[in-house]
């Protein structure tokens, strides 16, 4: 397939989306490729309703989007043309080459650092939380009363260190349809992804020791290595295809590496998904070479085509991966509950759970546990999936549209962050500093490198509704536009 086609493919609508942006998004293509040039005439709303079997109103729709892209206008008593073609896509947003050396991680907190992390009335673009408008907090609320109700005398005592078995063994059936076969007793419930990650590198590795991370990668995994005193190694991560073995290979053979940190599926803030077969490398270069590999698996459900990615655990066969998830961006913030599933280090990472907060709260396990059994966690993936896509696409057009010319975005096969490259011109520190003082909250893209590369870069969450992104989008593109260096 050449890359033309692939650039179509990906920039397909989502299955589930409504029929006339189906068909808005078939123009919008068209027009990308030259089909339709400016000045050519559309059919008229009759013509598109016979031709697609259509409604009036369907077809009215879909010129009402293309109209509001500024693709089309409307001349009475003539019908419809096009004004203009869609803004390049241009390349993907480009990877840095790391020093090659380990690092000590300083510096990653926001607080510390004296940039405004936003007020609380700010519209929060940088946290990769959903807002609470899509997350299902009205049967979130239902599990809660049956929790209570399903109460008994041993209400007030701790849960079990690993976690709650109800909880576990809907958490091994998530694991499986990842394609990754485990037992409840293997995984261990936590207060959160963070917690998951930081169990899992404190079972691997002791201060001073070198973590291999992907660059750009999580800042969550940065802030772990800087408080348990770690060196990261910066590695390149390409979009669609992950870490190269080359690095690796030659990195290793440098380098005491006693961990590799990476995700392979909606990768942040990359937003694509590794191929099977890169994944398969990857875990057995780790395996051969007895490195732990740590797996952050926190979006892999939110592919925008309803498929699921196979996660590096499901190519595991002697427990090299210890897999790190949650569903707390997504689904119950509040709950605040993750996993891992730790592989050959299960009895120290169980050690080290009991230290550090004996158990997890058993309530919020019982409601998430019943959340997922009754089958509200599929109908919300279903309509969250469209839900962010809108928001992605319509997001990342807006900002190709009205940031400067040479501004590159990524385009996420799933998710909902976008990785934003800018003219060499701009400081993301200084953008993201502004932004918050018109109560915008954003993150620069230095918080994603241990090495503070990407400083020309910003990431925008796109976890709210167009409604409410677009006028901080406008409000960021005025900033841009109005900078002087």
């Amino acid at each position: 397939m050449s890359i033309e086609a692939r650039s179509i493919r990906q920039a397909g609508p989502h299955p589930d989306c409504p029929k006339y942006l189906k068909l808005a998004k078939s123009f919008e293509r068209q027009l990308r490729i030259g089909a339709l040039r400016v000045g050519d005439r559309l059919p008229s709303v009759r013509q598109l309703r016979d031709q697609h079997s259509i409604s009036v109103g369907t077809a009215i729709e879909c010129y009402l989007w293309l109209e509001r892209q500024g693709y089309i206008r409307s001349y009475p008593k003539s019908g419809f043309y096009v004004t203009r073609t869609p803004l390049s896509d241009g390349a993907e947003p480009d990877v840095l080459a790391p020093s090659g050396s380990p690092v000590a991680v300083i510096g990653t907190s926001f607080y510390d650092s004296g940039i405004p992390t936003g007020a609380s009335d700010a519209v929060q673009l940088g946290p990769a939380v959903v807002g609470q408008s899509l997350l299902p907090v009205a049967r979130l609320n239902r599990s809660m009363r049956l929790a209570l109700s399903a109460f008994d005398d041993t209400a007030v005592t701790y849960e079990e260190s690993r976690g709650n078995i109800r909880l576990r063994r809907q958490m091994a059936r998530l694991m499986f349809r990842q394609g990754a076969a485990c037992s409840p007793d293997e995984i261990v419930v936590t207060s959160g992804g963070t917690e998951a990650l930081n169990l899992a590198i404190r079972a691997v590795a002791k201060p001073g020791d070198v973590v291999a991370v992907e660059s750009p990668g999580c800042y969550e995994r940065l802030q772990a290595l800087e408080a348990l005193q770690m060196r990261a190694l910066e590695l390149p991560h390409q979009p669609r295809t992950g870490l190269d073995l080359e690095w690796l290979e030659a990195a290793a053979s440098k380098h005491r590496m006693k961990a590799i940190m990476m995700s392979s599926a909606c990768h942040n803030p990359l937003g694509h998904c590794i191929p099977d077969a890169n994944k398969a490398a990857i875990v057995a270069f780790a395996a051969k070479r007895k490195i732990a590999l740590i797996e952050t698996d926190i979006f892999g459900e939110l592919v925008f085509d309803g498929s699921r990615p196979r996660t590096l655990k499901a190519f595991d066969t002697d427990g090299t991966v210890l897999q790190c998830s949650s569903l707390a961006h997504y689904v119950a913030p509040g709950f605040n509950l993750g996993w891992i599933q730790p592989g050959r280090w299960q009895a120290e990472v169980e050690r080290l759970k009991s230290f550090t907060n004996v158990a997890s709260a058993r309530l919020t396990q019982l409601a998430l546990a019943e959340f997922l059994e009754c089958g509200a966690f599929e109908k919300h993936l279903k309509r969250l999936r469209v839900a962010l896509w809108r928001s992605v696409e319509a997001t990342r057009d807006e900002i190709l549209r009205t940031f400067p010319n040479g501004t590159r975005v990524n385009r996420p096969e799933g998710g909902f962050v976008l990785w934003i490259q800018l003219p060499d011109r701009y400081n993301g520190l200084e953008i993201q500093c502004q932004a918050a003082a018109a109560r915008i909250h954003i993150l620069a893209g230095e918080w994603f490198s241990a090495t503070k590369q990407y400083r020309n870069y910003i990431r925008i969450s796109c976890g709210h509704p167009y409604e409410v992104i677009q006028p901080a989008v406008r409000t960021l593109a005025g900033i841009l536009n109005d900078w002087r260096t």
